[in-house]
């Protein structure tokens, strides 16, 4: 019996990631589902490809032998459906998009908005992480488009600017008597460049609070419970009303742009996804 792409979609995060709760996080499924698709896939294969170890899970030799073919095989697969899809008049396609869930929160309402409008037949699935993360996977023909931030520059990829934010130290208005607590993402390149210029000069005895969620550092914000290093465009989301803590401070500036591989071009389903993903914010 031969495997399902969704079979071979799973395997590949999960090779990738070593973990099975991450994996099935970054899948937008539950572990258990992971695990007996996993199952299914060795039951197929008539073999192991992992190992469970208390770190994650290792892959077998036969594992390693079989990503190096998966991908090719997903490809293959989806370019069959897209050859199929272009025979047709109703424009079809299933095509992998990448964001941080801070740039989604700006940029997927009038991407997926578009696709409603314009392209109903285009199926995506939504993956989030950082957006150096995304870009990789872009190069790594793991997602077909990305909207990042600041990315680097690659020969395989075509980078369409949409707009620009800046990074910033924010409070809440009219605040007063603010503990002194920093909330930021320290994982964030802009975070470091920021803190680097500012922690031991400016914020000496201010105690830095890591969290990887921006909204919730713009809520705590929000609530007076401390200052917060954010985009422009998260802190005044949803009409939020934060301020800038000090105009003196150093500021970051971003560059967001929606990147792509030029072989997503190579059918009329994948030149619409990067038509209705290029807009100006």
């Amino acid at each position: 019996m031969l495997a399902s792409p969704v079979e071979i979609e799973y395997f590949i995060e999960l090779y990738q990631t070593r973990h099975i709760s991450k994996a099935a996080i970054r899948l937008g499924i539950t572990q258990p589902t992971l695990t007996l698709s996993l199952q299914r896939l060795e039951e197929k294969l008539g073999l192991k490809l992992f190992h469970r170890t208390k770190q994650g899970v290792v892959s077998t030799k036969q594992g390693e032998l079989f990503y190096k073919k998966a991908n090719l095989l997903l490809d293959s697969w989806n370019d069959l459906r897209n050859d199929l899809a272009d025979s047709i008049d109703i424009l079809q396609g299933h095509f992998k998009v990448g964001c941080h869930q801070s740039v989604g929160a700006y940029t997927l309402p009038r991407f997926l908005e578009n696709l409603q409008t314009y392209a109903p037949g285009i199926e995506i699935n939504l993956i989030h992480d950082f957006s150096r993360k995304i870009t990789e996977r872009v190069v790594s023909y793991d997602i077909d488009l990305g909207f990042v931030v600041n990315p680097v520059r690659h020969p395989d990829l075509v980078l369409k600017k949409m707009g620009d934010d800046r990074v910033m130290f924010w409070r809440a208005r009219n605040s007063s008597d603010i503990p002194k607590r920093i909330f930021a993402d320290v994982n964030l390149v802009q975070i470091q460049n920021i803190l680097g210029k500012t922690h031991a000069k400016d914020f000496k005895d201010w105690k830095l609070i890591n969290s990887h969620s921006l909204e919730l550092i713009r809520t705590l914000t929000l609530a007076g419970q401390g200052i917060g290093i954010l985009p422009e465009r998260v802190a005044k989301a949803d009409g939020v009303d934060l301020v800038p803590y000090d105009s003196k401070l150093p500021i970051f500036e971003d560059k967001i742009f929606v990147v792509y591989r030029k072989d997503v071009l190579s059918n009329r389903a994948g030149k619409e996804l990067v038509r209705l993903a290029s807009f100006v914010l």
